[in-house]
């Protein structure tokens, strides 16, 4: 689908929760989150679901970038919070993986970001440098769409705190992580689950 061979097609879900919980169930998107429970796998400790519901479920789709010379990766982040108690909440990632790749390859991940728009578009997802200032942390931004623009708070800078291999594929799936909140105020824990590709192309 692209032209470089180290870009990776990538959709993912995640939830972004609040140590404590939410006031209202409609506060942070537009609908309940009340039902979306994650489906981890059983014998480990890595990834632990919180006690609260979280405060946005998304679906995730962009490329990964493997390579130090091409543009960073960028993820457009979209609502899926309305679908969790219908049939398609279980495959979405897989439904919008296809999606992204039977479009042309002429279509960037910022031209479907633009087609989605707010308020299901709820922001990016991307690496900027770390608070230490070395390395690269993973920004999850809703600053600039919907109803957080103009919002500079309204950011997460995660700090992987836990990491499983994909439970399915996990050879062409990338890894489910645990992050703690690094900055922003957005939320204090991300989880990146039920991915679907995403691990570097074999050359």
């Amino acid at each position: 689908m692209f032209a470089f061979q180290l870009l990776s097609a990538l959709s993912s879900a995640a939830l972004l929760v609040a140590a404590t919980p939410a006031g209202r169930a409609h506060d942070h998107d537009t609908c309940s989150t009340a039902a979306a429970k994650m489906d981890l796998p059983a014998n480990q400790t890595q990834l632990v679901s919180p006690t609260t519901d979280p405060l946005f479920v998304m679906l995730g789709v962009g490329v990964q970038n493997y390579t130090c010379i091409l543009p960073e990766p960028l993820l457009h982040c979209s609502t899926i919070s309305c679908l969790d108690t219908t049939p398609a909440f279980g495959v979405i990632q897989t439904l919008g993986f296809d999606f992204w790749k039977a479009l042309p390859a002429r279509v960037t991940a910022d031209d479907l970001g633009a087609k989605i728009g707010p308020p299901l578009l709820l922001g990016f997802h991307y690496f900027v440098t770390s608070p230490s200032g070395t390395g690269l942390s993973p920004k999850w931004d809703f600053t600039s769409t919907g109803r957080f623009s103009r919002n500079s708070s309204a950011f997460v800078l995660g700090a992987k705190v836990g990491d499983i291999t994909a439970p399915a594929d996990p050879a062409v799936n990338i890894d489910w992580l645990a992050l703690n909140n690094a900055e922003g105020s957005l939320a204090s824990k991300i989880f990146r689950i039920d991915t679907v590709n995403g691990q570097p192309p074999h050359l």
